[in-house]
């Protein structure tokens, strides 16, 4: 009569019990990263519903990306929240979050730009930098009829900035380098399931491939008419 298991019962029995181990670890990170994107995704629904808002009361006009002159208190999300009656921290502890919650991506965790991590598309928002001839002249932003197809161009995007900066996430992109070449020193990041999500000029938002994009697609979607 066998009281036991033999050993190679045993490990079957290990065996067993380590896949279905990583089969729940597995299926747990996907529910985590999913809920992070849907989260992700409503806030961005928020930015778009506060783009919208400024637009209407501003002649239609999108806000200008930054003004470089005084770029602490010009960057566009810090813009769309006072004219929302949102607060605002002025600087404290570095990298420490100036803005409400629909700013930030959770998918990055303590990796957030004080800024935001949903970056202002810079070919399409525009910047002003009075020493620079090509930007001085956008004291205001573009109007919405002046872009081309809303449906078809992103004004935000999930964004990053280069490796060695100590945030992960970025509060611009730039829209016309990327579009070039696939490629920036800020650019669009595929951080949730492979995909960027967008916030499009008419307020959808949506997951784009960036990734496999080819540049037709990028000037499409990333660039003014």
């Amino acid at each position: 009569m066998r009281l036991g298991f033999t050993l190679p019962e045993m490990l079957v029995v290990i065996a067993i019990i380590a896949i279905l181990g990583f089969i729940l670890f597995s299926a747990a990170q996907k529910m985590i990263a999913s809920g992070k994107t849907a989260k992700a995704t409503a806030n961005l629904r928020q930015i778009g519903a506060l783009m919208a808002s400024y637009t209407a009361d501003n002649n239609n006009c999108l806000p200008v990306l930054v003004h470089w002159d005084n770029y602490d208190k010009t960057w566009w999300q810090r813009v769309l929240s006072e004219s929302a009656g949102l607060p605002v921290k002025d600087p404290g502890k570095d990298l420490e979050r100036r803005l409400v919650d629909c700013f930030y991506d959770p998918a990055l965790g303590k990796g957030t730009h004080p800024y935001g991590d949903f970056g202002g598309n810079q070919a399409i928002m525009v910047d002003y930098n009075p020493w620079d001839p090509a930007s001085a002249a956008n004291k205001t932003g573009p109007r919405l009829a002046s872009i081309g197809t809303p449906s078809k161009k992103v004004l935000v995007a999930s964004a990053k900035i280069p490796s060695g900066v100590p945030c992960k996430g970025s509060w611009y992109f730039q829209g016309r380098e990327w579009a070039a070449a696939g490629t920036a020193e800020a650019m669009p990041d595929a951080r949730h399931g492979g995909k960027a999500l967008c916030l499009f000029a008419d307020g959808h938002t949506e997951a784009l491939d960036v990734i496999k994009m080819d540049s037709a697609e990028r000037r499409k979607y990333f660039l003014r008419d």
